[in-house]
C-alpha cells in the first residue's frame, strides 16, 4: 500500500514518504503534524505563513530530525485544530526524553554505513568498494534509482569467484555460521510480527559489529560461501528492516551490499529473493517502473536457480507494480503467473527464507493489487481470507485490514464503489489493537491513509470514535 506522501508543486500530497511514527513519540508527533495538515489541505509553506515557524523548522519537525518545543506543539494544535493532541504528545517526548538519557537509549544505534569495517568492502569486489567511494551515495539520505542500475545489471553480467577462502586474524568455523543463520530466523520472526523498527538497530549492530570482522577472518572456500551466504541474508534483512521502518536511503545501501554479497557467495536464489525485496522498496516510494525491472531480474535469477516459490513472489511483485501504474491487464497476466508457479513449489524443498511465501500471502499480494487498481470488490472478497490467516503477524493483519478499510470509502480512480462510512470505520478500528507494539512504518502509514480518507465525514459518529480510539492507541493525548 502506498503511504503519506510528501508536498509537491502546489498541493499538499504528491512525492510518496513515510515516517515511523510507532519508535518515538518524536516520529508521532512529526506523523500527526503532517497527517493533520494533509486534513486541513495545507501545504508545508502555508503551515509555515500561519504557524509562523519556518519551512525548514517544520519540515525537520515532520521528519523527526528535530524535536518540537511546548510553544511549537500549542501554536500547531491551535492552527491545525487537533484538540490538544499534540501538546499530548510533546509532553510523552520529553518524559522519553527523560528515560533514554537515563539509560543511555540511543534509538537509531547501530544504523551508522561509516560503521562497516573496510575488510567487508575487501572481500566482496571492487565494484562495492566503488560505490562506498561516491559521496552521494553514502551522504544521500534519500533512496536513488540511479543507484540500483550497477549493481543489478553486474548481478548477471558478473562471474562469481571460484575461489573465495580468505586469509585474516581469526578463524572462522561453520558453527559460527550456523550461529548467524539462528539469528537471521529470529530476526526475520519478529520482523513478520512487530515490523521493521522492532529489532532493527539490534539486528545492524550484530552485523557491523560481528558478522563483519568475520568475513575478514580465515576460512576455506566451503565456509567462506557459506559465511558470506547468510551475511547477505542478515544484511538485506537489515536492509528490509530499514525499509519498513522508513530509512529508506540506509536500506538501499545494505540491500546493494546484500546483493554483492549474494554474487560473492553464488546463492542465485537468496540473490533474487533480495531483488524481490528491492522490487517492493521501489513500488513502496511510487516508483513503477524501477519496480518491474527488478522483479523481473529476480524472476530471471529465482528460474534460472530452480526456486518457484522466489519466482512466484517476484511475479506479484511485477503484478503490483503494473497495478501502482494502472495496468490491469498486466497485473492480471502477472498474477497468473505467480499462481502457477507458487503451485510447482514444494516448500519444503524451498530455502527458509521464502517459505513464508505460501498462498495466504499470495491472497495478500493480491488484495492490494486490486486496491492499487480500485476493485473495492476483489479486496472485499479477497480480505476475509487474508485476515484469517494472520493471526500473529501484526504487520499483515494491519495492512490487510486498512486495506479492506479504504475499500469501503471513495475510490480514487472514481471506479463507483459503494461508500460504507460505518463500515469503514469498524473495520479500522478492529485493526487497532492488531497495532499496538507495532514498529511499522508502512503499517502506520496505511491507518493515517485511511484516517485522512475518513477527515471528509468527520461529523460521523463513528469517525470521531475511530479518532479517539487511535488517540488511545497511539498515546496522543496525555
Amino acid at each position: 500500500m502506498t503511504g503519506p506522501t510528501g508536498e509537491g508543486k502546489g498541493g499538499v500530497a504528491d512525492k510518496p514518504t513515510y515516517i515511523n511514527a510507532l519508535e518515538s513519540q518524536r516520529q508521532l508527533f512529526g506523523a500527526e503534524v503532517r497527517h493533520w495538515r494533509a486534513v486541513r489541505k495545507l501545504s508545508l509553506r502555508q503551515l509555515s505563513k500561519c504557524s509562523h515557524y519556518s519551512y525548514s523548522q517544520l519540515s525537520r519537525i515532520e521528519s523527526a530530525s528535530r524535536a518540537p518545543t511546548e510553544s511549537l506543539a500549542e501554536r500547531l494544535d491551535r492552527v491545525l485544530e487537533t484538540d490538544g493532541a499534540l501538546l499530548g504528545i510533546w509532553r510523552r517526548i520529553e518524559r522519553e526524553a527523560a528515560m533514554q538519557s537515563d539509560v543511555g537509549v540511543d534509538p537509531l544505534l547501530g544504523l551508522e554505513w561509516s560503521s562497516t569495517p573496510a575488510s567487508t568492502v575487501e572481500i566482496v569486489s571492487s565494484l562495492w568498494r566503488a560505490d562506498l567511494d561516491r559521496r552521494d551515495f553514502i551522504l544521500g539520505a534519500a533512496w536513488s534509482a540511479a543507484a540500483l542500475v550497477d549493481p543489478s545489471r553486474r548481478w548477471f553480467a558478473d562471474a562469481g569467484d571460484l575461489d573465495i577462502s580468505h586469509t585474516g586474524i581469526r578463524r572462522v568455523g561453520r558453527s559460527e555460521v550456523e550461529v548467524m543463520w539462528s539469528m537471521a530466523r529470529a530476526f526475520a520472526d519478529a520482523d513478520h510480527h512487530l515490523g521493521g523498527g522492532y529489532a532493527r538497530a539490534t539486528l545492524l549492530q550484530f552485523v557491523n559489529h560481528t558478522v563483519a570482522p568475520m568475513l575478514g577472518g580465515t576460512y576455506d572456500t566451503d565456509t567462506g560461501r557459506q559465511l558470506l551466504t547468510a551475511a547477505a541474508r542478515l544484511t538485506g534483512l537489515g536492509a528490509f528492516m530499514c525499509f519498513d521502518s522508513a530509512h529508506q536511503g540506509l536500506a538501499q545501501r545494505y540491500y546493494i551490499q546484500a546483493l554483492r554479497l549474494a554474487k560473492a557467495a553464488g546463492a542465485r536464489a537468496l540473490g533474487a529473493h533480495i531483488l524481490a525485496d528491492m522490487s517492493m522498496q521501489a513500488y513502496e516510494l511510487g516508483r513503477s517502473d524501477e519496480a518491474v525491472a527488478l522483479a523481473e531480474a529476480g524472476h530471471r535469477a529465482a528460474r534460472d536457480c530452480g526456486s518457484p516459490s522466489t519466482a512466484a513472489r517476484c511475479s506479484v511483485l511485477k503484478a503490483r507494480a503494473h497495478g501502482l501504474a494502472g495496468d490491469a491487464a498486466a497485473t492480471a497476466r502477472a498474477l497468473v503467473l505467480a499462481e502457477q508457479e507458487l503451485n510447482r513449489a514444494d516448500l519444503p524443498d524451498e530455502p527458509f527464507w521464502i517459505q513464508f511465501f505460501n498462498e495466504e500471502q499470495l491472497a495478500a499480494e493480491m488484495l492490494y493489487a486490486a486496491h492499487d487498481l480500485g476493485q473495492a470488490t476483489q479486496v472485499q472478497q479477497y480480505a476475509p481470507t487474508v485476515l484469517k490467516s494472520s493471526a500473529g503477524m501484526q504487520r499483515r493483519e494491519v495492512l490487510a485490514a486498512t486495506t479492506l478499510a479504504a475499500s469501503y470509502l471513495p475510490a480514487r480512480r472514481g471506479t463507483g464503489n459503494v461508500v460504507d462510512v460505518d463500515m469503514a470505520c469498524q473495520v479500522l478500528a478492529e485493526a487497532l489493537p492488531a497495532a499496538a507494539g507495532l514498529t511499522s512504518a508502512r503499517g502506520f502509514a496505511s491507518i493515517n491513509a485511511v484516517r485522512r480518507q475518513l477527515a471528509e465525514y468527520q461529523a460521523v459518529p463513528a469517525v470521531q470514535k475511530v479518532e479517539q480510539d487511535f488517540a488511545r492507541f497511539a498515546g496522543a493525548t496525555a
